[in-house]
């Protein structure tokens, strides 16, 4: 896409500056004469008008997908939005919701032993 638009802005600049000499010096250009002169000149205008349609087509292709690859980039990283389907929200495979810890305000001892109850400090 960045290759179109390069393109399409050359062809812009070429078929302006042929349209301009049909225009305003048809002599310098050979086989012009006062029969085709108004039709090739709307014929390099008209094609300056498909070029203008298609760098701006391009432009707009480059910067949307910019910003997809950019959250491409984040989802890669292992930062995924939540998806919406049916209305509701729903988690994607990589998120997970914890819940939150219940803990008293003292701190509790831990031993190391998964058996034993935990006690308070003192």
């Amino acid at each position: 896409s960045n290759f179109c638009a390069i393109y399409s802005f050359t062809g812009i600049l070429f078929t302006a500056y042929v349209g301009t000499m049909i225009k305003k010096q048809p002599l310098f250009i050979k086989g012009i004469d006062s029969s085709n002169e108004e039709l090739t000149k709307e014929s390099a205008f008209g094609a300056m008008g498909m070029f203008i349609f298609l760098f701006t087509s391009s432009v707009l292709y480059i910067f949307f997908h910019k910003q997809r690859d950019d959250e491409h980039a984040i989802m890669a990283q292992g930062y995924m939005r939540p998806q919406h389907q049916g209305g509701r929200s729903r988690m994607s495979d990589y998120q997970v919701e914890l819940p939150h810890s219940t803990s008293s305000s003292s701190p509790r001892n831990y031993s190391g032993d998964s058996d034993e109850e935990f006690q308070p400090l003192t």
